[in-house]
């Protein structure tokens, strides 16, 4: 940040001896400005025993595979961004009050969080690509390779833990924090999900 967002003054990185770290702070009114992560939204979305994947028309990542997703919106709640996105990349319409919590993404290096949804579908619905897709497809484990998926070092066993959760019926929540590029670093926790009664 160059400029105040309240006065149009030049901001400077001052040391904040109250809560030990850098801020940007105004040198005209003082007021300080807090950079805080962004918000990313996604959901994996089945059917049968095969997931929504959305090949990336952008960098990073163009050409692979990965899971609708994007930025949460102000005015949204996540499950709503999360059916937003899915909607805008792959065409296909959730409701937001059937999506479950699947996992929460620690992603300091890149000052994001991400927070993953899932739901099941029981019949295919047709696809319409979105602008930032080159594709979007159900796709079944022997069906994509790892090196297809985007960023998959540093997603562990992500694609792979879910499908086998997929196929088991018995998920779980999983807290993550992204490794480097290299995966590197990757760190998880899983919390498992008691079956509905």
């Amino acid at each position: 940040m160059k400029y105040c967002s309240e006065c149009g003054q030049r901001v400077s990185r001052r040391w904040d001896e109250r809560e030990g770290r850098e801020r940007d702070v105004c040198l005209s009114c003082g007021l300080t400005h807090y950079k805080n992560p962004r918000v990313i939204v996604s959901c994996m979305v089945c059917w049968g025993e095969k997931i929504l994947l959305c090949q990336r028309a952008n960098e990073p990542g163009r050409g692979k595979w990965l899971a609708p997703c994007g930025y949460l919106e102000c005015g949204e709640t996540l499950e709503e961004g999360a059916a937003r996105e899915t909607f805008e990349e792959a065409g296909v319409l959730l409701d937001p009050a059937r999506l479950e919590l699947y996992s929460l993404v620690n992603m300091p290096t890149l000052e994001q969080v991400a927070v993953v949804f899932r739901t099941h579908l029981m019949e295919r619905p047709e696809l319409t690509v979105g602008a930032e897709c080159l594709n979007a497809a159900f796709l079944g484990k022997h069906e994509i390779s790892a090196d297809q998926i985007a960023w998959h070092p540093s997603f562990g066993d992500g694609p792979l833990r879910f499908f086998s959760e997929l196929r088991s019926g018995e998920f779980s929540i999983q807290l993550m924090t992204l490794g480097g590029p290299d995966g590197a670093g990757f760190k998880s926790r899983r919390y498992p999900v008691a079956p509905v009664s």
